[in-house]
């Protein structure tokens, strides 16, 4: 079997508890051609001495104050000359044998194929939550409009990457879907069966603690995309919604050309909906239940209706919306419900 070199960028910063096991992960792969960067930005707790205890396993590593998760990552995978790339949160972890079997299918995947995604196991301490894929039926209109697979599953070309450019640092919380929407411009994605990772919830993460700011992100991110292809009736339709204030004038201008033969083939109106099903998702967890119960309301009214079975998430979360508010805070009380990382 061929095994392309793989480079991972694990960005941390006061993640001492975690990051040893992180990188645990990553070096127990045994996988025969490994870059690996370890991008701290100046901890204070014991994550330099976690660090230099596997120095000869860690291609290159630095402790710096720096601008932010996003500028630590670009750090990283600018130095990285690995053919296929990602990047490891220190609070996550990678499943045995990921590496190979994410190797495997970009070897036998063909030269569009830019990104490979498949499960994560989210954990709670040693006790899993769930287990998350993507949408039941993958597409590139779902690709465009939201997350729709989690992050530390996700391995891209970095033959692509450098045709979209690096992450968007003025982006904190949604910088993954931002660079993977642009990614699913000019390549193909490939979902696989394969769990790769483990996502760990804790009180200090940022899908804990600051869940709120990923949607905000993501509605700057799509309205961004819909400036550059020029989809002024989709972002009519957000004005009208009310959802968006500043978010409508954020504009970032490609500095790459998307591939046409892929944007071209968007229902942009079924994009559309996919975006708007995650901020009512948000709505609906951040209870604000009249807000969402309109939403929902007039998605019922403008999309098809076989569109809501590409989401079965937004499914569940519509029919709860036919309870009453009471009830809704207990269930997600007791499930205790988070939003994004």
């Amino acid at each position: 079997m061929n095994f392309p070199r793989i480079s991972i960028v694990i960005p941390s910063y006061n993640q001492g508890q975690f990051l040893e096991e992180t990188i645990l992960s990553v070096i127990n792969q045994q996988y025969p051609d490994l870059e690996l960067f370890v991008v701290d930005g100046g901890s204070n707790d014991n994550s330099v001495d976690i660090i230099k205890k596997y120095e000869s396993h860690i291609t290159w590593w630095v402790s710096v104050k720096d601008k932010g998760q996003s500028d630590a990552i670009n750090k990283g995978l600018s130095k990285a000359t690995g053919e296929i790339l990602t990047w490891l949160c220190s609070d996550d972890l990678l499943t045995p044998d990921a590496l190979k079997i994410v190797a495997s299918h970009f070897s036998s995947a063909n030269e569009k194929t830019g990104l490979i995604h498949g499960g994560t196991i989210v954990f709670d301490k040693d006790k899993t939550k769930e287990t998350r894929f993507t949408y039941q039926v993958p597409s590139k209109e779902a690709y465009v409009s939201g997350m729709v697979f989690p992050q530390p599953a996700a391995f891209f070309r970095r033959s692509y990457l450098t045709q979209v450019g690096s992450l968007n640092e003025t982006l904190h919380y949604g910088m993954d879907y931002d660079l993977f929407q642009r990614l699913s411009l000019i390549c193909e994605f490939l979902p696989i069966e394969n769990i790769l990772a483990k996502y760990r919830l804790h009180s200090e993460s940022k899908s804990v603690t600051e869940s709120n700011r990923f949607i905000t992100d993501w509605k700057k991110t799509y309205i961004n995309m819909c400036k550059n292809l020029g989809w002024s009736q989709e972002i009519s339709y957000l004005v009208r919604t009310g959802l968006f204030d500043k978010e409508i004038n954020y504009s970032e201008p490609y500095a790459f050309r998307p591939d046409p033969t892929i944007h071209s083939t968007i229902d942009k109106q079924k994009s559309l909906f996919f975006h708007l099903g995650h901020i009512l998702k948000d709505l609906y967890w951040k209870n604000d239940l009249a807000q969402a119960r309109n939403l929902k309301n007039l998605m019922k009214r403008d999309f098809e209706k076989e569109w809501w079975k590409e989401d079965p998430r937004l499914n569940t979360v519509v029919t709860k919306l036919n309870y009453p508010g009471f009830v809704l805070r207990t269930l997600k009380s007791i499930k205790g419900i988070v939003g994004y990382k």
